[in-house]
């Protein structure tokens, strides 16, 4: 029950990249401060965000990392609407790991690119203790920040293997996974695959993500690759 529940919780982490960001105030002592944040995971399952040194969050979360992170899934009803607020500490990201998390974040966010280089921005990772999901009324569960997290097990060079051969052999089969998922695609915005992981893909539409889940999950690149060639092959004439 309790797995069932963290990979319900965990999918609407992977398929929101946008949240509400709350820091302890600096300007105003015991109030939070909340802002919108986007974000994607790094290799341990963690948000990671991209802040600039200027904004207020970023200078709330220098003086104390104690925050809390809120993802709400897109629906009409509010009250039915799945949400999950994960409360943790968010720090700078070590200066070993800003590489590695630096080139999934751009994927994500092409726009952003070396901002951390360029401009005063620096890679901030969420470590989250407690997390509650509400998957709709009624259903509300709290559960420890190591149950919600997945660590990916295709991070690094081989998930930008993967990623880089789907978007330069198979941009055909990326139509085809964003037709199946119910994703319309237009002549002039072609699908690019960002990201890979355990449960699923990230395919960017524009300035719009999508998240498609795998059937089940994934442990290496061999899954991996038989999981997108049974994508590619699902509602196609003759397939099985």
């Amino acid at each position: 029950m309790k797995e069932d529940v963290a990979a319900e919780a965990r999918a609407l982490l992977l398929a929101a990249y946008q949240g509400v960001l709350s820091t302890n105030s600096g300007d105003m002592p015991g109030y939070p401060f909340g802002s919108v944040a986007p974000y994607c995971l790094n290799d341990a399952g963690e948000p990671v965000f991209l802040v600039s040194e200027l904004a207020q969050h970023t200078k709330n979360l220098r003086a104390d990392p104690r925050c809390s992170f809120i993802v709400i899934a897109g629906g009409d009803d509010i009250q039915a609407t799945a949400r999950l607020a994960l409360t943790g500490e968010c720090s700078p990201v070590l200066p070993e790991n800003v590489d590695a998390v630096a080139a999934r974040y751009y994927r994500y966010f092409p726009d952003a690119r070396d901002f951390h280089k360029t401009l005063d921005f620096v890679f901030f990772v969420m470590k989250p203790f407690r997390c509650r999901f509400i998957g709709g009324v009624g259903r509300i569960h709290w559960l420890r920040g190591p149950d919600l997290l997945m660590a990916n097990p295709l991070a690094g060079e081989k998930e930008a293997g993967v990623v880089g051969h789907m978007n330069a052999d198979h941009a055909a089969a990326l139509v085809h996974y964003c037709h199946q998922a119910g994703q319309s695609v237009t002549a002039d915005l072609a699908p690019v695959m960002t990201g890979i992981d355990a449960e699923g893909i990230h395919i960017r539409l524009g300035a719009r993500i999508v998240r498609i889940a795998f059937n089940r999950p994934v442990a290496n690149p061999q899954e991996a690759r038989e999981a997108l060639v049974a994508m590619a092959r699902a509602g196609r004439p003759g397939s099985h």
